[in-house]
């Protein structure tokens, strides 16, 4: 099982890749990812929980998560992010239930960000000073005494 593996512990690739056991949608021009940054202690704990629910199909398409090996676009390298894919960035529902379930998991950290794929593609980050990379971005105060159903409605009329 990918999620029984340890990321902190891997040097020979930048990622480990979870993907759902059972066919999923498939990705759109628009798909992107929920960037969950986490400092290297937490990262396999974090991993465990996340690759394990990607496998049962409860998060998006697919996640990965950085490794020990040294990322140039890091900002920190204390720190890794775990990356859960959603098919399309304009699936309001779909990308406000898998922050949910991130949030749900408890490994989402104090400010949840979203990034199109495009961006990536395009070669935009922050180590590079770009800005505005960000599609949503949600607070952990967004989730507090909200219900899932409650929360994707205020993450559809925020994101309108």
């Amino acid at each position: 099982m990918v999620f029984e593996k340890h990321p902190s512990k891997i040097t020979d690739d930048y990622w480990v890749q979870a993907n759902p056991k059972s066919p999923v949608k498939k990705s759109t021009d628009n798909c992107g990812k929920w960037l969950v940054f986490t400092y290297t202690k937490d990262l396999d704990k974090f991993w465990q929980k996340i690759a394990k629910s990607t496998e049962k199909g409860e998060l998006g398409i697919g996640a990965k998560a950085g490794t020990a090996k040294e990322n140039p676009n890091a900002t920190n390298q204390d720190e890794k992010v775990i990356c859960v894919y959603t098919y399309d960035s304009e699936d309001k529902d779909d990308v406000a239930r898998i922050a949910w379930k991130l949030f749900d998991l408890g490994v989402a950290p104090s400010v949840l960000n979203y990034k199109k794929d495009k961006v990536t593609i395009e070669g935009t980050y922050a180590v590079k000073g770009d800005k505005k990379i960000s599609r949503y971005s949600v607070s952990i105060y967004h989730f507090k005494d909200k219900t899932e159903k409650e929360f994707i409605e205020f993450f559809k009329e925020h994101f309108n």
